[in-house]
């Protein structure tokens, strides 16, 4: 019985620590979201969501759409859009 306790004790305690995590892990994302979105207003969440993953060295989709124009991501993506031979209007 003593065994059984414990086990369940123990595995609150696991079940309360990575709530915690968990709960403080989606304030820095919504921190996160919102100092991009204030960056980048007109901007979907879908191009919101890929200039984070660009900063952050995460996958990202390569096209120049799927990100906030003017960001440094789409900077670089119509770089390599256009083959090299820089950006032109």
């Amino acid at each position: 019985m003593k065994k059984i306790v414990a086990g369940l004790l123990s595995a609150a305690l696991v079940v309360a620590v990575t709530g915690a995590a968990d709960a403080k892990s989606r304030k820095q994302q919504r921190q996160d979201y919102d100092s991009y979105a204030a960056k980048y207003p007109g901007a979907t969440p879908r191009q919101l969501k890929n200039a984070r993953a660009y900063d952050r060295g995460e996958y990202y989709e390569m096209d120049s759409n799927a990100h906030p124009v003017g960001s440094r991501s789409w900077w670089e993506l119509k770089e390599r859009e256009s083959g090299g031979r820089g950006f032109r209007f």
